[in-house]
């Protein structure tokens, strides 16, 4: 009953909505199918937060887009991400003709390619390894790292506006006036999910499908706040609570629980993703409870190595593998019903309360390589710990999924996101550490 009543809310809610969606100025020269809009009223203050990240999508490009085309005080414009094709996203920069000082010759130096349409013109040019491309018409400025989007952007206006490709999106007018950004989900597409957290390019082990294409997953439009952790150590943005997705429905009955991952947070971890279950492990005949389960993949020896690990995590800890052995006698059960279930691997063992199933070729690395930090550590295992639990205070106490990875600044290392349901609503929460 209560869903239903929030799902009716929702929805009257909206029908006087729609109209200011389509006539909403700021999304006008916004190319269809966005996956994140962000509003700028501040340029100075967004590229200040963009050159402190390392965990944005092409930070450093968007930096160069503001210094591009300057935004005027006290005026307003749109970033906006967007899929193209089957290729990596790009990002998207609009603005009102009048809300900034450009004028094409300031890009003399670049000596920029023209194509002229019947309402406007683009600019194209390459600098330093990098392809942009300038629409202008007389009423609007349009940069973008993709010379289709660019084209899109002067067809969205041709067509009288862009704003009728957001209007399933009652709530977009009131959350871009009020949030930091917003992320759109369009059903059956899910392109947000595999750009962000960033995984290591060169690495072997791709995520597992299910939980991968899960991240983000929430109908409608998302609005997000940002901020800093206490300590200043981390930025984060938090989603506004709401109806949660009938595809994650497992977490109606799964308890939240604190990020099982946070022992093997050490420096050779590349990735991690844990999700929460009520399931169990048997071995040799005999059940085992798990609370979670999930995957990491370590760095080893060589930077090119890199070993693979499914966890299970017992509370009980009432099952003892001292060594790896043939994992014939471990069964795991598809409590959450994944398409591709949690492999078992080769062989297994246990350390503390997990259960660790990796190949025969990966177990001797593992054994190296694969740090877990323990109750008594010592001075590499406490730094490890004392930035481990820096990025944990920058996450909800508790959730249901997990993601994390590690870049490339060891001051900064972490980047992560967690999504925690709250009865039938839910919200998710990202974080990347900051020198």
């Amino acid at each position: 009953m209560r869903r239903f009543l929030l799902i009716l809310i929702a929805l009257t809610a909206g029908w006087g909505c729609t109209e200011d969606v389509a006539n909403l100025d700021l999304i006008q020269a916004c190319p269809m199918n966005a996956v994140v809009m962000v509003p700028v009223r501040d340029a100075q203050a967004v590229k200040e937060l963009l050159a402190e990240t390392e965990w944005i999508q092409d930070a450093e490009l968007l930096q160069l887009a503001l210094d591009i085309l300057p935004l005027n005080t006290g005026n307003e414009a749109l970033l906006s991400l967007h899929p193209v094709g089957a290729g990596p996203m790009h990002w998207v920069l609009s603005m009102r003709r009048g809300f900034s000082a450009f004028h094409p010759s300031n890009l003399a130096d670049y000596a920029p390619a023209r194509r002229s349409y019947s309402s406007g013109t683009i600019w194209e040019w390459s600098k330093d390894g990098h392809s942009w491309a300038l629409s202008e018409t007389s009423e609007w400025l349009m940069l973008s790292s993709s010379d289709i989007l660019a084209e899109e952007a002067i067809r969205q206006l041709e067509a009288g506006g862009g704003g009728a490709a957001y209007t399933n999106y009652p709530e977009l007018a009131s959350q871009l006036s009020s949030s930091a950004f917003v992320t759109l989900y369009r059903e059956g597409s899910t392109a947000l999910a595999s750009q962000w957290p960033i995984y290591p390019m060169d690495s072997k082990h791709g995520l597992p499908d299910d939980l991968r294409s899960w991240r983000f997953l929430q109908e409608g439009s998302q609005a997000w706040t940002v901020r800093y952790a206490a300590d200043s150590s981390a930025q984060i943005a938090v989603s506004n609570p709401q109806l949660r997705s009938e595809t994650l429905a497992f977490s109606d009955s799964t308890e939240a629980r604190a990020f099982p991952g946070w022992r093997w947070m050490r420096e050779r971890l590349l990735w991690s993703q844990w999700i929460a279950v009520d399931g169990r492990v048997n071995y040799q005949g005999h059940p085992f409870a798990v609370q979670a389960q999930g995957m990491s993949s370590f760095r080893g020896r060589r930077s090119k190595d890199e070993h693979r690990i499914s966890m299970w995590f017992s509370e009980s800890a009432g099952l003892t593998i001292p060594y790896w052995r043939p994992s014939g006698e471990l069964v795991a059960e598809n409590s959450l019903h994944l398409k591709k279930a949690l492999p078992v691997l080769s062989f297994v063992k246990t350390q503390g309360p997990y259960i660790l199933s990796a190949e025969a070729a990966d177990t001797a690395a593992i054994n190296r390589y694969a740090g877990y930090i323990s109750d008594q550590r010592d001075s590499s295992e406490e730094a490890d710990y004392q930035m481990a639990i820096r990025w944990l205070r920058s996450q909800p106490s508790e959730g249901h999924m997990w993601w994390l990875s590690r870049g490339g600044d060891p001051a900064a290392p972490w980047s992560g996101l967690t999504y925690r349901a709250q009865g039938e609503e839910a919200y998710w929460s990202a974080s990347g550490q900051k020198p």
